[in-house]
């Protein structure tokens, strides 16, 4: 049986409220329930929040409860775009190519591997003008990227132990929320199946990387639906809500049957892509 957790209603204040059985999900991966609202430019009446400052919500959304103390990450890597070498000294050089797209009012650009694609997920406008996700050439999906007017989501939240993997530092700040980094956690539900089960998780271990504006400490525990990051940008025009930035989701999801295979990625070439893939997002079109 699962160890019996409190669950917490998380209230940000005035400017956010968390709501973790009922909001849009950029993972990918987790099937929304009838009642739940999708926070995006197709139903801006049905918004449940509309915050007035993003910028105090915590970039992996640990709903500021009191954060129990959970399993540290052994030695997380700290990289910097582009490295180029693997541990032996070989070559990790690798092709390539730019993506841009205009969605919410936000115009941005970003680099990814040559053999990867670039899929529109949303329908009924032009090429990269809504969601998009990003596929290897054997059509896994590699990272997904959604711009969003508001973001939010409530909950009873619980949290569970969360490792830190690392993060790489963005290579451009976003106009809003500034610097950047790529940051990289893990969740264990091993011990907690109705966890898993109520999360809908394909496996024991779920690894996300995120583009997220929280460059501080890594959280110690997290909401398993809440592990990315986010950032905002400025685009000077007015939405319904009343304000002018949006928030920026570019998120990777994998899953793994224990922690030690999740570190092993975290270690592994593709994963690095990935890193340097979100790293590179950038404001305005190449």
């Amino acid at each position: 049986m699962d160890a019996p957790a409190p669950e917490v209603m998380c209230n940000q204040g005035q400017d956010a409220l968390f709501i973790c059985d009922a909001s849009h999900d950029p993972m990918g991966d987790t099937m929304r329930r009838p009642e739940e609202v999708p926070l995006s430019r197709h139903h801006p009446s049905r918004l449940r929040l509309l915050p007035a400052a993003l910028s105090v919500v915590f970039a992996l959304a640990s709903c500021g409860s009191p954060v129990p103390s959970g399993p540290a990450s052994a030695d997380p890597v700290t990289a910097s775009p582009g490295s180029g070498t693997l541990p032996d000294g070989g070559s990790t050089a690798v092709g390539l190519s730019s993506f841009s797209g205009t969605s919410e009012d936000v115009k941005y650009t970003f680099d990814h591997p040559t053999g990867w694609r670039v899929q529109d997920t949303a329908t009924g406008g032009p090429p990269g003008s809504g969601a998009v996700s990003v596929l290897a050439p054997d059509g896994t999906v590699m990272a997904s990227l959604t711009i969003l007017v508001a973001w939010g989501a409530e909950c009873p939240c619980v949290e569970r132990p969360a490792v830190h993997l690392g993060d790489m530092a963005g290579v451009a700040p976003l106009s809003k929320s500034g610097a950047f980094v790529v940051r990289s956690m893990a969740l264990d539900l091993t011990d907690f199946p109705a966890d898993r089960a109520e999360n809908q998780w394909a496996d024991n271990v779920k690894v996300v990387t995120s583009l997220s504006m929280d460059s501080g400490p890594p959280p110690a525990a997290l909401v398993p639906r809440l592990m990315y990051g986010l950032g905002l940008a400025e685009t000077g025009v007015l939405a319904s809500n009343g304000i002018t930035y949006r928030t920026v989701l570019f998120t990777a999801t994998r899953d793994f049957s224990t922690l030690a295979d999740a570190r092993a990625y975290a270690a592994s070439e593709e994963h690095r892509r990935v890193q340097e893939m979100i790293a590179s997002f950038r404001e305005g079109t190449a």
